[in-house]
């Protein structure tokens, strides 16, 4: 292989693995679906928090030879721990550094701001030295830093110190009150910490639902209600249906204990949560672990007792919540206008949003209103293709955007569920709408399965598919032709063989709808296996996935018409005829993908019995 081949093959599988496709389908049918949405550290930012950019202790531009300037000097040659070495090697001489210190602490021209400055600064110098090598300065740091912030004045060195501070908890393995003092600066008007800093720290601190650190400490967090909503909020957020749920919409496993802790805590610190906006935050904590723990039931009680005027019900987490409540409960119906609203949410994010799109598509095949089920499937279809938001595969591991990225739940919208009378209506009704061509072509290709021809002729023609239009036009004149009134019986069956040989021979460009599957459509037809759903659901959705194989395989139209043919012509050059090109199709049939086994191998007995008498 040359080098140019292997390195399209290296691109290639770099591209496959950098944007995998998702099989997911109906996922608005599993329970895991329906859990609250995903919380991350930026998630807890308030707006337009103004910071400072000031220099760090010891950090200003050495000037002149005084002690302090010789401790600066010192300072800044400090170098960073490298964290892959295990264990970290030290990197700083902490005795010739306390010299220095107690040097600059003996110059009596310091000012109060200086004299703060080397206070900050030989707390500083403890934690580097315990974070690189020296673990026993640890406890001593953390003292002088709670020591130092007791009596600071200067603003940008007390901020400073809050994120010293933190950092030494990590270091001591003190997660709640490292997070708690990294939350507070995040929001603190005037840190002198940056945002990326903060949420840094944040990330590395909780990754993404705390671990079992937060779980064992979580009663430390409900000190202030921002702190227990943070604590809340992460040791919930979703992880993957396995780890959850048993059975369809079955309730999770080995969460009652947790679920207990977090309940009886909301409870007793139901005080601290109703100050401010501590009702609103009661109410979403506790329909959030409702939700998270798999108490539909729960949660639903608590959005009853909320009254309608409540400004809670505008956020996009209650109003996700609430719908999510309602479904789980089969309330399906009342799913619908939280969802709606959410949609409409100024507010809301573009995952949000896309999120109530999906569910909405679920709300709509339970009320069996297919023009809505495809209003929202579009709206995904052309959200995704535009790039409004990130197309990911629904696994909740880590993420806060829930719907399959597949596409499949329009194809089959498109293709099966949704009537023709329904798909004109809709065309009809939304003719500007992005997408609608999408719906168009799908429409033309199902009236060509009805043998609509000229119907489906004169829609590709309105949406300039004048190809299929011009085929379109020939399987109209092929199918008049065999309909002549007073044609010889032997003329017709010429006539209706001239049809199947043009079917036959226009594989996947006549009934295959190619807009939509992109090789992938065998992956979405799995009504079969489908056990979210009820008996009549799923009995009518393999009925639509049989049909919709049959209808739009040319090669098994061509067939039958050509077996009914050579059946009706008797011996003779067209029974020949008929029968070669029908066993052609046969042969042509996937059928892995296509199905009916039996019924190919009996119609190829029956072929092959014409073809030679005697061997029957």
């Amino acid at each position: 292989m040359n080098t140019r081949r292997w390195i399209l093959l290296l691109l290639a599988l770099m591209t496959a693995g950098a944007c995998p496709w998702s099989d997911e389908l109906r996922e608005y049918l599993s329970a895991h679906f329906w859990l609250p949405f995903a919380k991350h550290s930026a998630d807890f930012e308030h707006p337009n928090v103004v910071r400072m950019d000031a220099p760090y202790a010891g950090m200003a531009a050495v000037q002149g030879s005084s002690p302090l300037a010789r401790l600066r000097a010192a300072y800044q040659q400090v170098q960073p721990v490298n964290y892959y070495e295990r264990p970290p090697r030290p990197t700083l001489n902490v005795e010739s550094l306390r010299q220095a210190v107690a040097a600059a602490r003996a110059d009596r021209t310091l000012t109060a701001r200086e004299k703060e400055e080397v206070d900050l600064i030989e707390a500083k110098i403890e934690m580097r030295g315990g974070e690189s090598g020296q673990p026993s300065l640890l406890p001593g740091a953390k003292l002088k830093l709670q020591a130092f912030l007791r009596t600071a004045r200067v603003p940008e060195f007390a901020s400073e110190a809050r994120g010293w501070l933190a950092r030494t908890h990590y270091l001591l393995g003190d997660q709640a009150a490292a997070g708690k003092i990294y939350l507070d600066e995040l929001n603190r008007p005037g840190s002198n910490l940056s945002r990326e800093t903060l949420l840094n720290s944040l990330q590395i601190l909780y990754v993404y639902d705390g671990g079992p650190d937060l779980a064992a400490h979580l009663d430390e967090y409900f000190d202030t209600p921002e702190h227990a909503a943070f604590a809340i909020q992460l040791i919930t957020n979703p992880r993957s249906a396995p780890q959850l749920y048993s059975g369809r919409f079955g309730r999770p496993r080995d969460n009652s204990a947790i679920y207990r802790r977090i309940q009886a805590l909301l409870t007793s610190h139901k005080n601290l949560l109703q100050s401010d906006h501590g009702a609103n935050t009661l109410a979403l904590l506790s329909m959030r672990t409702a939700l998270r723990m798999g108490d539909p039931a729960a949660a639903r009680s608590i959005d009853q007792s909320i009254p309608s005027t409540a400004a809670v019900r505008s956020n996009p987490d209650f109003l996700w919540m609430s719908a999510s409540a309602h479904f789980l409960s089969r309330e399906y119906a009342a799913a619908e206008p939280p969802l709606l609203a959410l949609f409409r949410a100024a507010h809301a994010s573009s995952d949000q949003r896309a999120a109530a799109a999906y569910a909405l598509c679920g709300v709509y095949e339970k009320t069996r209103n297919p023009a809505g089920q495809l209003r929202f499937a579009l709206w995904l279809h052309e959200a995704s293709r535009s790039r409004e938001f990130y197309r990911v595969p629904s696994s909740l591991a880590d993420l806060s955007l829930y719907w399959a990225s597949s596409g499949w739940d329009l194809g089959l919208i498109l293709e099966s569920s949704a009537s023709i009378d329904a798909l004109q209506s809709f065309v009809a009704t939304n003719p500007s709408l992005p997408g609608i061509r999408l719906v168009r072509y799908a429409l033309a290709v199902r009236l060509a399965r009805e043998d609509r021809y000229r119907e489906s002729a004169d829609v590709y023609q309105s949406i300039q598919a004048g190809v299929r239009a011009q085929r379109m036009r020939k399987l109209a004149s092929l199918q008049q032709a065999a309909e002549v009134p007073g044609l010889s019986p032997e003329a017709r069956l010429e006539a209706r063989y001239e049809f199947a040989a043009y079917v036959a021979a226009n594989s996947e460009r006549l009934y295959f709808n190619d807009t939509l599957w992109q090789g992938l459509q065998r992956y979405a037809l799995q009504a079969a296996e489908e056990s979210r759903m009820t008996g009549p659901e799923r009995g009518a959705l393999v009925e639509g996935e049989r049909n919709l194989r049959d209808s739009q395989e040319e090669r098994w139209r061509a067939h039958q018409i050509l077996q009914e043919v050579a059946r009706d012509a008797g011996p003779g050059p067209l029974r020949i005829r008929a029968t070669k090109l029908a066993l052609r199709c046969l042969q042509g049939i996937n059928s892995e993908r296509f199905g009916r086994e039996a019924d190919i191998a009996s119609a190829n007995k029956e072929l092959l019995g014409w073809l030679n008498p005697a061997a029957k």
